[in-house]
């Protein structure tokens, strides 16, 4: 197996752990950094950084060592988590236990929930945040805004692509929707008149299809329904950005099951 490596860097206790549990799967395996290197497409110079506790490699490079090893499910599991404790600690954040969503009373109080979670999540950048966000898109704009707490998800939709982001099982999302609507939802984004609701999904539709005869054609006759009281908060100039803006909240709080049709 080669000369014996150096004893695991602790002065960061969390990457030591993670060097730790990398440092046994290998001799388990019974390979070399070498064979290791040949198994999981990366240097052997790499694998021995990622098991030295002297830098906290990338999440990637924790599951190919691990996959490489012929590692289980529940010990790449295990690996994920000791690699978000380590760059959480690398980072310097303060990795409390995990927010209640039911528990939050106001916005700011949601805000630094998704901060947490982010943290938990050993802050990935913002690409792999994209990636990991799927089929509902998440912009890296609206991703940085989330956790520099600039922002709020405005969707329901971005709020579950940003959990996602921070790998937040599905069965646990539920709460932080509830969270959402009840703090940042109701009466901020409230916009349509009855009347106005298949309207908005037309236009909707029209834009997510690229369909600018369609959306012509709506538009010509009558002018886009905008919040009652006449007031476009987001501050657009344009039909697009009032259209992108105010319908793709009112229509996604429609799906959502929520009632934002004004009382007024």
């Amino acid at each position: 197996m080669g000369r014996s490596e150096k004893p695991v860097d602790y002065s960061v206790p969390e990457r030591g752990h993670l060097a730790t549990q990398l440092r046994e799967c290998r001799l388990a395996a019974e390979l070399t950094y070498q064979q290791l290197s040949q198994r999981s497409g990366l240097s052997a110079a790499t694998l021995k950084r990622a098991a030295s506790g002297g830098s906290t490699p990338t999440e990637a490079t924790v599951i190919r060592f691990l996959k490489a090893c012929g590692g289980s499910d529940a010990e790449i599991t295990a690996g994920k988590i000791y690699w978000r404790r380590a760059r959480a600690a690398e980072l310097g954040f303060k990795v409390r236990g995990l927010p209640n969503p039911s528990l939050l009373g106001t916005q700011g109080d949601l805000s630094q929930a998704l901060v947490s979670l982010y943290q938990r999540d050993g802050a990935p950048s913002l690409r792999e945040m994209q990636r990991r966000a799927g089929k509902e898109w998440l912009a890296i704009s609206s991703a940085s805004r989330i956790i520099n707490r600039q922002a709020l998800p405005t969707t329901p939709a971005q709020l579950r692509a940003f959990l996602r982001a921070c790998s937040v099982p599905e069965r646990q999302q539920g709460a932080w929707l509830d969270a959402w609507a009840r703090l940042v939802g109701p009466g901020r984004f409230a916009v349509a008149k009855t009347d106005h609701l298949e309207k908005w999904r037309q236009l909707r539709n029209a834009v997510v299809h690229g369909d600018s005869q369609t959306f012509s054609e709506i538009t010509s006759n009558d002018p886009v329904p905008i919040r009652p009281g006449g007031s476009d908060r987001s501050g657009a100039s344009t039909m697009w950005d009032r259209l992108l803006y105010e319908s793709f909240v009112t229509l996604d709080y429609e799906m959502y099951g929520q009632n934002v049709r004004s009382a007024s």
